[in-house]
């Protein structure tokens, strides 16, 4: 893939780190430097996300949800990524708290427990 040059201004500190990184890995630090910063921007980068609590709680709740019913699974698809939005504090997590409460509530109505709305609430305060 092609790359093109990128200039970035850092404490002496943070070179250090880079460079240590790069000894240790047997490679430059140019090389460091553009797997850092592409895994900062690169969803697919080396090393997947992991789901957390909030999330495992959110799928034990849409397990039974209908496989064959597409609006099930677009509103399975929206839980998940709010409640990943909320579990990694992303950019704007506490606007995504209450849509992620109704889109749980109206695909689950019965299996929303008070455990999973406490949590909610939690990271709302």
């Amino acid at each position: 893939m092609p790359t093109v040059p990128v200039t970035a201004r850092v404490s002496p500190y943070v070179r250090a780190r880079l460079e240590e990184r790069a000894a240790e890995r047997d490679t430059t630090l140019a090389a460091v430097v553009a797997s850092t910063l592409t895994a900062a921007v690169d969803d697919d980068a080396p090393g997947p996300r992991t789901d957390g609590p909030l999330v495992a709680a959110v799928r034990r709740v849409l397990e039974e949800t209908d496989p064959e019913d597409p609006r099930a699974g677009v509103n399975r698809e929206l839980c998940l990524l709010l409640a990943r939005t909320v579990e990694r504090k992303e950019s704007g997590f506490l606007a995504a708290i209450g849509p992620l409460q109704r889109a749980l509530s109206a695909a689950a109505p019965d299996r929303v427990s008070r455990t999973l709305n406490r949590m909610l609430d939690d990271l709302a305060a």
